[in-house]
Protein backbone atom coordinates (compact mmCIF):
# COMPACT_ATOMS: atom_id res chain seq x y z
CA UNK A 1 0.00 0.00 0.00
CA UNK A 2 0.56 3.58 -0.63
CA UNK A 3 1.78 5.68 2.67
CA UNK A 4 0.21 8.87 0.84
CA UNK A 5 -3.15 9.34 1.77
CA UNK A 6 -5.96 11.14 1.14
CA UNK A 7 -6.87 14.53 3.30
CA UNK A 8 -10.34 14.62 4.38
CA UNK A 9 -10.69 17.20 2.53
CA UNK A 10 -10.11 15.82 -1.01
CA UNK A 11 -12.67 13.02 -0.15
CA UNK A 12 -15.43 15.98 0.29
CA UNK A 13 -14.34 17.82 -2.80
CA UNK A 14 -14.09 14.64 -4.46
CA UNK A 15 -18.22 13.38 -4.05
CA UNK A 16 -19.49 16.48 -5.54
CA UNK A 17 -21.70 15.84 -8.97
CA UNK A 18 -21.29 17.59 -12.03
CA UNK A 19 -24.31 20.17 -10.20
CA UNK A 20 -22.27 20.62 -7.39
CA UNK A 21 -24.01 18.28 -4.87
CA UNK A 22 -22.80 15.65 -2.73
CA UNK A 23 -24.82 13.33 -0.44
CA UNK A 24 -23.17 12.95 3.35
CA UNK A 25 -23.60 9.54 3.23
CA UNK A 26 -22.18 8.71 -0.39
CA UNK A 27 -19.02 11.59 1.11
CA UNK A 28 -18.84 9.29 4.41
CA UNK A 29 -18.78 5.76 2.47
CA UNK A 30 -16.05 7.29 0.52
CA UNK A 31 -14.31 8.60 3.45
CA UNK A 32 -14.48 5.09 5.23
CA UNK A 33 -13.21 3.47 2.04
CA UNK A 34 -9.87 5.95 2.58
CA UNK A 35 -9.23 4.75 5.97
CA UNK A 36 -10.72 7.92 7.20
CA UNK A 37 -13.52 8.12 10.14
CA UNK A 38 -16.26 10.73 10.40
CA UNK A 39 -14.82 12.62 12.66
CA UNK A 40 -11.90 14.44 10.37
CA UNK A 41 -14.17 14.69 7.66
CA UNK A 42 -16.93 17.04 9.97
CA UNK A 43 -14.36 19.03 10.79
CA UNK A 44 -13.30 19.28 6.93
CA UNK A 45 -16.74 20.01 5.84
CA UNK A 46 -17.32 22.24 8.68
CA UNK A 47 -14.09 24.42 7.71
CA UNK A 48 -15.46 24.53 3.45
CA UNK A 49 -18.44 26.21 5.11
CA UNK A 50 -17.55 28.78 7.26
CA UNK A 51 -14.59 29.57 4.22
CA UNK A 52 -18.13 29.49 1.55
CA UNK A 53 -16.78 27.13 -0.20
CA UNK A 54 -20.29 25.17 0.65
CA UNK A 55 -23.21 25.02 2.38
CA UNK A 56 -24.72 21.95 4.47
CA UNK A 57 -28.56 21.21 3.81
CA UNK A 58 -30.03 18.43 6.70
CA UNK A 59 -28.00 16.28 9.52
CA UNK A 60 -25.76 13.10 9.26
CA UNK A 61 -25.87 10.79 6.58
CA UNK A 62 -29.39 11.83 5.28
CA UNK A 63 -27.77 15.42 4.72
CA UNK A 64 -26.21 16.84 1.46
CA UNK A 65 -23.39 19.63 0.68
CA UNK A 66 -23.89 22.06 -2.24
CA UNK A 67 -21.31 24.03 -3.22
CA UNK A 68 -21.82 27.94 -3.24
CA UNK A 69 -21.27 30.72 -6.34
CA UNK A 70 -18.05 31.11 -4.50
CA UNK A 71 -17.66 27.29 -4.89
CA UNK A 72 -18.23 26.61 -8.37
CA UNK A 73 -16.61 29.41 -9.55
CA UNK A 74 -13.17 27.79 -7.74
CA UNK A 75 -14.46 24.84 -9.18
CA UNK A 76 -14.84 26.03 -12.59
CA UNK A 77 -11.28 27.79 -12.37
CA UNK A 78 -9.74 24.60 -11.16
CA UNK A 79 -10.82 23.04 -13.88
CA UNK A 80 -9.70 25.35 -16.32
CA UNK A 81 -6.32 25.21 -15.25
CA UNK A 82 -6.27 21.81 -15.41
CA UNK A 83 -7.17 21.87 -19.26
CA UNK A 84 -4.42 24.81 -19.36
CA UNK A 85 -1.79 22.73 -18.28
CA UNK A 86 -2.65 19.93 -20.83
CA UNK A 87 -3.15 21.89 -23.38
CA UNK A 88 0.34 23.32 -22.93
CA UNK A 89 1.86 20.26 -22.81
CA UNK A 90 0.10 19.20 -26.14
CA UNK A 91 1.63 22.15 -27.80
CA UNK A 92 -1.61 23.59 -28.40
CA UNK A 93 -1.66 26.71 -26.50
CA UNK A 94 1.78 28.94 -27.29
CA UNK A 95 3.38 31.69 -25.38
CA UNK A 96 2.71 34.95 -27.49
CA UNK A 97 5.69 36.16 -25.76
CA UNK A 98 4.08 38.59 -23.73
CA UNK A 99 4.69 39.71 -20.25
CA UNK A 100 1.75 41.08 -18.40
CA UNK A 101 2.51 43.32 -15.21
CA UNK A 102 0.26 43.75 -12.62
CA UNK A 103 -0.01 46.78 -10.16
CA UNK A 104 -1.94 48.09 -7.39
CA UNK A 105 -1.49 50.59 -4.69
CA UNK A 106 -4.51 49.96 -1.89
CA UNK A 107 -5.10 52.43 0.80
CA UNK A 108 -4.77 50.91 4.01
CA UNK A 109 -8.28 51.28 5.16
CA UNK A 110 -8.71 48.99 2.29
CA UNK A 111 -6.38 46.16 3.19
CA UNK A 112 -8.71 43.64 2.93
CA UNK A 113 -9.13 44.24 -0.74
CA UNK A 114 -5.06 44.85 -1.14
CA UNK A 115 -4.89 41.22 0.91
CA UNK A 116 -6.80 40.09 -1.65
CA UNK A 117 -5.09 41.34 -4.37
CA UNK A 118 -2.11 39.62 -3.44
CA UNK A 119 -3.45 36.38 -2.70
CA UNK A 120 -4.96 35.98 -5.71
CA UNK A 121 -2.03 37.09 -7.94
CA UNK A 122 0.19 34.71 -5.71
CA UNK A 123 -2.06 31.87 -6.25
CA UNK A 124 -2.44 32.40 -9.89
CA UNK A 125 1.26 31.92 -10.28
CA UNK A 126 2.08 35.61 -10.67
CA UNK A 127 5.46 36.66 -9.22
CA UNK A 128 6.28 39.53 -6.76
CA UNK A 129 8.94 41.87 -8.34
CA UNK A 130 8.48 44.69 -5.67
CA UNK A 131 5.70 45.41 -3.56
CA UNK A 132 2.54 45.77 -5.31
CA UNK A 133 4.26 44.78 -8.87
CA UNK A 134 3.64 41.10 -10.18
CA UNK A 135 4.40 39.31 -13.45
CA UNK A 136 3.08 36.64 -14.87
CA UNK A 137 3.36 35.32 -18.58
CA UNK A 138 -0.65 34.72 -18.77
CA UNK A 139 -3.26 37.05 -18.77
CA UNK A 140 -4.91 36.86 -15.68
CA UNK A 141 -7.92 39.36 -15.83
CA UNK A 142 -10.68 37.22 -15.67
CA UNK A 143 -9.45 34.90 -13.00
CA UNK A 144 -8.44 38.01 -10.64
CA UNK A 145 -11.99 39.60 -11.30
CA UNK A 146 -13.25 35.64 -9.97
CA UNK A 147 -11.01 35.61 -6.79
CA UNK A 148 -11.18 39.00 -5.68
CA UNK A 149 -14.47 40.80 -7.43
CA UNK A 150 -15.07 43.37 -10.37
CA UNK A 151 -14.99 46.39 -8.33
CA UNK A 152 -11.46 45.82 -7.02
CA UNK A 153 -10.00 45.45 -9.82
CA UNK A 154 -10.95 47.78 -11.52
CA UNK A 155 -10.58 50.55 -8.70
CA UNK A 156 -6.94 49.48 -7.73
CA UNK A 157 -5.50 46.97 -10.33
CA UNK A 158 -3.10 48.94 -13.13
CA UNK A 159 -1.88 45.94 -15.92
CA UNK A 160 0.61 46.84 -18.61
CA UNK A 161 2.03 43.81 -21.47
CA UNK A 162 6.03 44.37 -22.11
CA UNK A 163 7.81 42.29 -24.67
CA UNK A 164 11.38 42.15 -22.18
CA UNK A 165 12.04 42.06 -18.85
CA UNK A 166 15.35 43.99 -18.06
CA UNK A 167 17.04 43.25 -14.95
CA UNK A 168 19.96 41.71 -12.41
CA UNK A 169 20.06 37.98 -14.47
CA UNK A 170 17.25 38.42 -16.92
CA UNK A 171 19.42 37.82 -20.17
CA UNK A 172 16.32 36.34 -22.11
CA UNK A 173 12.51 34.78 -21.33
CA UNK A 174 13.81 31.31 -20.19
CA UNK A 175 16.67 33.24 -18.04
CA UNK A 176 13.53 35.27 -17.14
CA UNK A 177 11.39 32.29 -16.27
CA UNK A 178 14.24 30.66 -14.39
CA UNK A 179 15.09 33.38 -11.87
CA UNK A 180 11.59 34.03 -11.13
CA UNK A 181 10.26 30.59 -10.93
CA UNK A 182 12.85 28.06 -10.35
CA UNK A 183 12.08 24.99 -12.23
CA UNK A 184 13.39 22.63 -9.11
CA UNK A 185 10.90 24.01 -6.94
CA UNK A 186 8.03 23.05 -9.40
CA UNK A 187 9.95 19.55 -10.04
CA UNK A 188 9.90 18.75 -5.70
CA UNK A 189 5.82 19.75 -5.95
CA UNK A 190 5.35 17.27 -8.25
CA UNK A 191 7.91 14.34 -6.12
CA UNK A 192 4.75 13.59 -4.11
CA UNK A 193 2.51 12.69 -7.62
CA UNK A 194 5.54 11.15 -8.84
CA UNK A 195 5.82 8.17 -5.99
CA UNK A 196 1.49 7.60 -5.74
CA UNK A 197 2.36 7.15 -10.14
CA UNK A 198 4.76 4.47 -8.89
CA UNK A 199 3.41 2.68 -6.60
CA UNK A 200 1.55 -0.12 -8.49
CA UNK A 201 0.02 -2.06 -5.17
CA UNK A 202 -3.03 -0.11 -4.62
CA UNK A 203 -6.17 -1.35 -6.14
CA UNK A 204 -4.82 -4.47 -7.77
CA UNK A 205 -7.07 -6.48 -5.50
CA UNK A 206 -10.13 -5.28 -7.83
CA UNK A 207 -12.20 -4.40 -4.47
CA UNK A 208 -13.62 -1.00 -4.14
CA UNK A 209 -12.53 0.04 -1.19
CA UNK A 210 -8.19 0.20 -2.74
CA UNK A 211 -9.84 1.44 -6.22
CA UNK A 212 -11.35 4.63 -4.12
CA UNK A 213 -8.02 4.94 -1.75
CA UNK A 214 -5.97 4.80 -5.01
CA UNK A 215 -8.15 7.07 -6.99
CA UNK A 216 -8.04 10.03 -3.89
CA UNK A 217 -4.77 9.94 -3.69
CA UNK A 218 -3.80 10.25 -6.75
CA UNK A 219 -6.22 13.15 -7.22
CA UNK A 220 -4.44 14.64 -3.94
CA UNK A 221 -1.25 14.45 -5.10
CA UNK A 222 -2.04 16.05 -8.77
CA UNK A 223 -4.17 18.72 -7.14
CA UNK A 224 -1.29 19.29 -4.45
CA UNK A 225 1.18 20.12 -7.36
CA UNK A 226 -0.66 21.50 -9.68
CA UNK A 227 -1.60 24.03 -6.73
CA UNK A 228 2.16 24.79 -7.04
CA UNK A 229 2.85 24.62 -10.62
CA UNK A 230 2.66 28.90 -11.98
CA UNK A 231 1.81 26.64 -15.43
CA UNK A 232 4.63 28.49 -16.87
CA UNK A 233 4.49 28.43 -20.93
CA UNK A 234 6.33 25.08 -22.35
CA UNK A 235 8.68 27.98 -24.10
CA UNK A 236 9.79 29.06 -21.03
CA UNK A 237 10.82 25.53 -19.49
CA UNK A 238 13.86 22.81 -19.72
CA UNK A 239 12.54 19.83 -22.05
CA UNK A 240 11.82 17.56 -21.44
CA UNK A 241 9.70 18.60 -18.06
CA UNK A 242 9.58 16.11 -15.53
CA UNK A 243 5.55 17.76 -14.43
CA UNK A 244 4.15 17.36 -18.41
CA UNK A 245 5.62 13.84 -18.15
CA UNK A 246 3.86 13.16 -14.84
CA UNK A 247 0.58 14.96 -16.05
CA UNK A 248 0.34 12.70 -18.68
CA UNK A 249 1.15 9.56 -16.40
CA UNK A 250 -1.56 10.83 -14.27
CA UNK A 251 -4.30 11.11 -16.98
CA UNK A 252 -3.22 7.29 -17.95
CA UNK A 253 -3.45 6.12 -14.63
CA UNK A 254 -6.69 7.49 -14.56
CA UNK A 255 -8.11 6.80 -17.58
CA UNK A 256 -7.49 3.04 -15.94
CA UNK A 257 -9.51 3.95 -13.21
CA UNK A 258 -12.14 4.72 -14.99
CA UNK A 259 -11.97 1.99 -17.04
CA UNK A 260 -12.06 -0.67 -13.92
CA UNK A 261 -15.02 1.04 -12.20
CA UNK A 262 -16.62 3.10 -14.87
CA UNK A 263 -19.43 3.87 -12.08
CA UNK A 264 -16.99 5.42 -9.48
CA UNK A 265 -18.65 8.93 -8.84
CA UNK A 266 -15.45 10.79 -8.09
CA UNK A 267 -13.54 13.68 -9.48
CA UNK A 268 -14.96 14.09 -12.94
CA UNK A 269 -13.49 17.28 -13.55
CA UNK A 270 -9.88 15.19 -14.22
CA UNK A 271 -11.59 12.97 -17.08
CA UNK A 272 -9.14 14.79 -18.93
CA UNK A 273 -9.04 13.38 -22.95
CA UNK A 274 -6.07 12.65 -24.92
CA UNK A 275 -5.21 15.52 -26.68
CA UNK A 276 -3.14 15.29 -29.77
CA UNK A 277 0.20 17.30 -30.30
CA UNK A 278 0.17 20.39 -32.20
Amino acid sequence: MSAYKAAPRTVVEACFDPQGTASLDYVYDVAAAAGLSDQPVRLAIRRLEAAGVLRQEGRGRKGRLLLTDAGRLRADMDVRFIALAYAQDAGLAPWDGLWRLYTFSVPEQRRAERDALRVALTRLGAVALAPGAYVSPHDLLEELVGETSEATVGTYLITAEATRLIGPGFTGAVAVAERLWPAADTIEAYQPLADALGDESPGRDGSSAELIATALGLVDAFSRAMESDPLLPTELRPAPWPPSQLRHAFRERWAAIRKQAPDLSLFRAYDIPAMPSA
